[in-house]
């Protein structure tokens, strides 16, 4: 009887030890390996709204382990949050941060009685630097409606390039909405401006779905385009708001209102909305993420 021990114990190792097990992204065959940068790519952003607990009711916890899982799996160079209030950072950090996998810039909030920022950014240490990092205010009432930027610099050439990340009010708030979206507006342009030489990426939630006049003028005053319509190739186009905890679905594209937009210096070789690996059971919104080439 003993063989058979030794059998079942070598097979259960066995199992364990396979590809999918071992696999950031889960075990789904069809999505198991890490997706790898697009052909002709040498940066990868991603934009995540991960649901802020105090304001949804649910508890970061079991959540933020499917977070840093998505983002182990498609590790992207530069990920912009939102709504990461304190407890967010506290979890990831552990799971992320204190490992060495990524590193924090605007995390420190500018507001009295807040410690962290909620519009905040992680990066990837082994093939980016921070370089200079601040945060503008959409609204002085409100030390959650921010515009954080971040400059940073490519290890492996020195290139450099920029990075906002913002999230204005709700519409279902039009008073807040209009003056936060005019402000991004302005603060946008500024920054496309200030770093005229740079590549220059603004993402986040922007509560602003595709069909509204207000995205086509915050491209046109920006000066900036939709990473997504720039695309070489366009993976998913859907819905990124989704509700919560719900699957997206593919073939539903009327609430896009997460955002990657970029200047003439960044050339968009690949855009993906994640619909897989768990990430509905994290947040009310999908991450997406844009494969770069900047120069």
């Amino acid at each position: 009887m003993k063989w058979i021990w030794r059998f079942l114990l070598a097979l259960a190792l066995a199992l364990a030890l396979t590809p999918a097990a071992l696999s950031p992204c889960g075990a789904e065959p069809e999505t198991a390996d890490a997706p790898e940068l697009a052909e002709g790519a040498d940066l990868r952003v991603m934009s995540y709204n991960i649901m802020h607990p105090e304001w949804s009711h649910v508890s970061v916890k079991g959540r933020d382990e499917t977070v840093a899982a998505v983002l182990r799996c498609y590790m992207p160079d530069v990920v912009a949050l939102q709504e990461a209030g304190a407890k967010w950072h506290k979890a990831l950090s552990p799971l992320l941060v204190d490992t060495g996998v990524y590193a924090p810039a605007c995390r420190q909030s500018n507001a009295d009685g807040f410690i962290f920022c909620t519009t905040t950014f992680l990066y990837n240490p082994q093939t980016v630097s921070l370089v200079e990092e601040y945060i503008l205010d959409l609204d002085v009432r409100n030390a959650t409606r921010v515009f954080s930027v971040a400059v940073f610099e490519r290890l492996s050439d020195s290139v450099r390039f920029v990075v906002a990340n913002t999230h204005p009010a709700p519409r279902d708030e039009p008073e807040k909405y209009a003056r936060n979206m005019a402000d991004l507006t302005a603060f946008a342009a500024e920054t496309v401006k200030k770093y005229a030489g740079l590549p220059v990426i603004i993402a986040g939630d922007f509560n602003t779905p595709e069909q509204s006049e207000m995205y086509l003028s915050f491209m046109n005053e920006a000066g900036v385009k939709d990473a997504k319509y720039e695309a070489d190739v366009l993976v998913h186009n859907c819905s990124t708001y989704v509700g919560y905890p719900a699957a997206a679905d593919p073939d539903d594209a009327d609430c896009c209102v997460d955002h990657i937009f970029v200047n003439g210096r960044v050339e968009v070789r690949l855009f993906d909305a994640v619909v897989a690996h768990g990430a509905q059971t994290a947040s009310d919104h999908i991450p997406i993420y844009a494969d770069m080439h900047v120069q």
